[in-house]
């Protein structure tokens, strides 16, 4: 089965991480996210790479599960909370 599925990298402080993982949870999507609260040097290299500046950073995948070496067919990186409030077509 091939689905989207997202990746976050968030703070557990962070209100907009939050709202991403809750909107995310309301649309029956997959995810999965990894809380960089207490890793700031490994967060300040992820801002680096992704040239993004702010949590949450998300990312859309397109992933292949029908065999157990699940294959990423694309990786696209979406921003932050407004982004993938846009994606979804959330308006509230």
């Amino acid at each position: 089965m091939v689905e989207k599925h997202y990746v976050l990298v968030v703070k557990k402080s962070c209100e907009y991480c939050q709202d991403s993982i809750e909107l995310l949870k309301s649309k029956n999507k997959s995810f999965i996210y990894t809380d960089m609260e207490y890793a700031t040097q490994v967060l300040e290299e992820t801002k680096k790479q992704s040239d993004w500046q702010t949590v949450p950073m998300i990312w859309e995948q397109i992933v292949d599960w029908s065999n157990t070496s699940q294959q990423v067919l694309s990786n696209e990186f979406l921003g932050g909370y407004s982004d993938l409030k846009e994606r979804l077509g959330d308006d509230d």
